[in-house]
């Protein structure tokens, strides 16, 4: 199988996983078997409230039965939250899920949709913390083609970065990026020109205080500068050129996640950063070089689609994807990693997932759990649909 999946790709491996299961979802909720979602997770998000709630979007309909048109809100117990009502969803795909920063409770929402709840939207929309659509987000036209990822700012504007597969935004031109503020309309000190030659799939704010992003996808130019899937921008939208990735990554970059110091951890369906082999995932400091404390050895055997720090201290960070080892050890679609790129043992996954994970996310409540989302069906041989949530030791909780 190729390492490197387009969003395309994904659809069609949710179908055929779909048709592995026999779409048998009738047995959910059952004292021994968790609650499922009918077709495939893409998105996990928090919400702001820090209440351990999670936001899941995707490609389903439904969830342990019940209606859930692409997108829903989960209690930290699995159950609906009902205060979140969606009505008839999403007609499309949800890719992101975002908190929308200054608007308190909002989210923002991207994919491949072009109506919410029957009103026309297309492929972004912001909604109320009771599932409301917010009009006060003005959009027309909208997007042209998929939104693969959404990210707020984080400098107190309240405007939010756009990335994927489009070329158009509000009959603008805007290919594949462009920062939009908290009305809808675009920010033009953030300059594109050209912009990028192909998809974005990720973006990471700097945390150091100077306002440029990192930007990562299946791209090989920015603005018709040689950029191999990886950049960092300032606010302005210009190339930052003290970040030096050379030669860049051979293959796509599918998740960015902060990491010390200014670095970050990238990965991807990659096998090679800068002529060095990475087989993905690598650390790269915030000026562009490899920071040898990771030490991933052989890496991965397949695609990683998603990196996130654990969140409780300690510095490990969990990977999600489709890779089956990591560095010759059995690792089933989900791993924990300590700081310097071994496995931590104590989060023991077993004989894993039976497919991709493509999300994971701390549940963020002091618990010390986790939340996987994607594709599988079965964790541990045991029938799980597509979402789980687990403790800090790899059991999961029915």
């Amino acid at each position: 199988m190729s390492r490197f999946y387009r969003a395309g790709v994904v659809v069609v491996l949710a179908l055929v996983v779909l048709a592995c299961n026999n779409g048998d979802d009738s047995s959910s909720g059952t004292p021994n078997q968790p609650p499922s979602f009918n077709n495939t997770v893409l998105m996990l998000a928090p919400p702001a409230d820090g209440s351990g709630d999670v936001y899941v979007g995707g490609d389903f309909t439904t969830y342990d039965g019940a209606q859930a048109i692409r997108i829903v809100r989960l209690n930290g117990d699995g159950t609906i939250d009902p205060g979140f009502a969606t009505g008839l969803g999403f007609n499309g795909s949800v890719r992101s899920i975002v908190p929308a920063g200054t608007q308190g409770a909002t989210i923002y929402v991207g994919g491949d949709f072009t109506t919410y709840n029957g009103i026309q939207r297309s492929r972004i929309v912001r909604l109320s913390a009771n599932g409301a659509f917010d009009p006060t987000f003005l959009i027309t036209t909208g997007f042209d083609n998929t939104v693969h990822v959404i990210a707020s700012a984080g400098d107190g504007t309240g405007d939010i970065y756009v990335g994927g597969a489009f070329t158009n935004y509000n009959g603008i031109t805007a290919n594949h990026l462009v920062r939009l503020n908290a009305d809808g309309t675009v920010d033009s000190t953030f300059f594109m020109g050209p912009g990028f030659n192909n998809p974005v799939f990720t973006i990471m704010p700097t945390t150091d205080g100077s306002g440029d992003l990192y930007v990562g996808g299946a791209f090989t130019s920015y603005k018709q500068v040689l950029a191999n899937n990886l950049v960092r921008l300032n606010e302005d939208g210009s190339l930052d050129p003290t970040f030096l990735t050379g030669t860049g990554f051979d293959n796509a970059v599918q998740t960015i996640a902060p990491a010390d110091n200014g670095g970050l951890y990238v990965g991807g369906a990659f096998t090679n950063y800068n002529g060095t082999p990475a087989n993905g995932l690598v650390r790269v400091n915030s000026n562009g070089v490899i920071n040898p404390f990771l030490s991933t050895g052989k890496g991965f055997n397949n695609t990683v689609f998603h990196v996130v720090p654990a969140g409780d201290a300690s510095g490990d960070l969990y990977v999600a994807g489709s890779f089956t080892t990591y560095n010759d050890m059995q690792a089933n679609q989900l791993v924990r990693l300590n700081q310097n790129g071994t496995i931590d043992l104590t989060f023991a996954t077993a004989t894993g997932f039976g497919n991709p994970v493509l999300r994971v996310l701390p549940v963020g409540d002091a618990s010390g759990d986790v939340y996987a989302g994607g594709q599988f069906v079965q964790y541990q041989s045991t029938s799980i649909g597509r979402f789980v949530r687990l403790t800090s030791t790899g059991a999961f909780l029915r």
